[in-house]
């Protein structure tokens, strides 16, 4: 069996089963929207996967979202490696031998 490329999330199953239950209130309310609502309900189900895959829109969409995340934290990386850098330089400074005579006094 071939591995799927990607999942529904649970807010896209959510509304796919509440569309569901919205079958039973079409049948009793507006008849004649039902075959429409059932056909819309079969293309979600059974059709939309094999689309998104073949027109290769899901990997589209994922390196989207993968460039958005990097742009999102590429800030914060870069504030964290700095600090990490600080730390190391003030531990090299503070145990050498010899004091540097950049540093401050009483350091």
């Amino acid at each position: 069996m071939r591995e799927q490329k990607f999942e529904y999330g649970p807010i896209s199953r959510g509304c796919y089963v509440a569309l569901l239950w919205l079958t039973v209130f079409f049948a009793f309310t507006d008849p004649k929207k039902l075959p429409a609502h059932i056909g819309v309900l079969l293309f979600l189900g059974l059709g939309l996967r094999p689309l998104l895959e073949c027109t290769g829109l899901c990997d589209l969409w994922q390196q989207f979202r993968g460039a958005v995340n990097d742009r999102r934290y590429r800030k914060i990386s870069q504030k964290k490696r700095v600090e990490v850098e600080r730390k190391d330089r003030n531990k090299r400074y503070k145990r050498a031998r010899f004091k540097d005579p950049r540093l401050p006094k009483n350091w």
